[in-house]
């Protein structure tokens, strides 16, 4: 199973190839937003992927739509759109980066 690093709470887990990032950390107890219930239609799942951006399969219509809405960068993926490879990530959940700031 492939590792993902989530840097805000400095823990690696595993997540099965195939699941978004949303469905593996809610898996582990791990919550953040998912206000439209996974449905890609708010944003509020974002997340930034420091490493293995180029393992993963581009965005399906649906992100692809709030993507451009939104004017993300390539290195923001939905965590409810974004299915895990093998290769191992590195992501910061964006409204928990949020949180931690003064």
């Amino acid at each position: 199973m492939p590792s993902v690093k989530i840097i805000e709470l400095d823990r690696e887990i595993n997540i099965p190839e195939g699941d978004t990032i949303l469905q593996g950390a809610m898996a582990h107890g791990i919550t953040f937003g998912f206000v439209c219930g996974g449905n890609a239609a708010c944003g509020t799942c974002l997340v930034k992927v420091l490493e293995g951006l180029e393992t993963l399969r581009e965005r399906n219509s649906k992100e692809d739509f709030l993507a451009k809405a939104m004017m993300l960068d390539p290195e923001f993926r939905l965590g409810c759109q974004t299915e895990v490879s093998k290769a191992p990530l590195v992501i910061s959940i964006v409204s928990l980066a949020r949180e931690q700031r003064p």
